[in-house]
This record gives structure tokens, C-alpha cells and sequence, in this order.
């Protein structure tokens, strides 16, 4: 049941919220009552302007974060306050485990692409060891250095791993190479060239990025 819109999984109108809560006082005086507990902008909330449906006029309000709209109801002391407090906390745990969820199929797809790089190198009469070295060797041309393990990678990382292993599966299957120092070489280069390609689109290196809680853990 939704007692107050979430827009976009993950935000609130602070007027929604102050009209559930039945706020006695004027929505300005409240809300400015409501900054005085030291909650930052563009960080807990964000300002924008709404027109009212019925008589077409323009309102300030607020997109709140989950966290600071579960803070804010806390600080109402009422009964409203509780229920919306509870409500935003049941969200922020179904967001949490919407995001795991899609971790785990980030996490699914890079083992699948892994396998099918692990049977070609099997096929071509190498071992799994020497598998393992090679795909370590692209995880280390990511980062520039040691890497992180794939279980603690946050998505951006786990779609580029894939997206790194993928090519080199095409690519293998399209040249039917079987010399061993040849397939370390490309698969380290699909490595850099994704690399490349983060920092490029998106300002930050792999190394930038912090780790997330271990895949495998997830479940415990």
C-alpha cells in the first residue's frame, strides 16, 4: 500500500509528506523548522517548483531522499510520523534488495561470458590455471594495478568486466587462436580498451570506484 508517493523509487515530495503528516503550520514555516536539524542540499534534499492541479499556481517544494524523509517523519513525534517513518524504511529495504538483486545479474553474466572463455581455452588444450592467469592479467590492466576480486565489484565494473570478457570471446571464436601468449595479449587489450572507455565516458577509472559488499554475502 502506498501511504505517500515515492517518485522514481527513491524520493519524496516533502509537501506530501508534510500533508500526511497533518503539519499544523504553514508548509514554509515547517519546512524551514524541518532544515534547522541540519539536513544539507543537493545532498538529503533538492529544491523545485510544482503547479498546484487545481488552481494552476506554483509551489516550491522539495524532493527529500529516503533517508532524510525517514528522519524528518521521526522528528514529528506523532503517530503519523511513526507510520510514515516505518513506510520509508520497508522502501529503503525493498530498494536495497531490488539493487542486490540486480548485482546478482550483473554477477551472472560475468560468470557466464567466464565460462565460455574458460571452455575455449580448455578446448584449445590449455588448463584452467592458465585460464585463471589470463583473465587475472585483464583484471589487472583494468585497474592499473592489483584488482579488486569480481565478487565485491559494483555494477559499472561487473558490466565492464563482461563487456571486456565478451569481446575477447567473440574475437577468439572469430580467429580460432590457440597460442596461449596471443589470447593473454587480446584479452588484456579488451581489458584497457574498456578501461579506456570508463574514463572517457564517465571521468573515473576502475580504481576510483569503491568496493560493495561481497556478492556471495548477499544472501546471509
Amino acid at each position: 500500500m502506498e501511504l505517500i508517493k515515492i517518485y522514481q523509487g527513491k524520493v519524496i515530495s516533502a509537501r506530501d509528506l508534510y500533508e500526511f503528516c497533518e503539519a499544523k503550520e504553514r508548509f514554509s514555516r515547517w519546512f524551514s523548522r524541518m532544515l534547522s536539524y541540519g539536513f544539507t542540499e543537493e545532498k538529503d534534499y533538492t529544491p523545485y517548483q510544482k503547479v498546484h492541479p487545481q488552481n494552476q499556481q506554483t509551489l516550491d517544494d522539495y524532493y527529500l531522499t529516503l533517508s532524510c524523509a525517514k528522519e524528518i517523519s521521526m522528528l514529528q513525534r506523532s503517530d503519523k510520523g511513526k507510520l510514515a517513518r516505518q513506510y520509508f524504511i520497508k522502501a529503503e529495504e525493498t530498494l536495497s534488495k531490488l539493487k542486490a538483486n540486480k548485482r546478482l545479474e550483473y554477477w551472472d553474466k560475468l560468470q557466464e561470458v567466464r565460462e565460455e572463455l574458460l571452455n575455449y581455452i580448455l578446448e584449445k588444450g590449455h588448463s584452467h590455471e592458465n585460464f585463471l592467469q589470463i583473465d587475472y592479467e585483464g583484471r589487472k590492466v583494468l585497474f592499473n594495478g592489483e584488482p579488486l576480486p569480481d565478487e565485491v565489484l559494483p555494477n559499472i565494473l561487473l558490466t565492464a568486466r563482461s563487456f571486456a570478457v565478451e569481446i575477447s570471446n567473440e574475437i577468439l571464436k572469430k580467429l580460432d587462436e590457440d597460442d596461449l601468449d596471443k589470447i593473454a595479449n587480446l584479452h588484456k587489450d579488451n581489458h584497457n580498451e574498456i578501461r579506456d572507455v570508463l574514463q572517457q565516458k564517465t571521468g573515473k577509472l576502475p580504481e576510483d570506484h569503491n568496493p560493495e559488499q561481497d556478492i556471495k554475502k548477499l544472501d546471509e
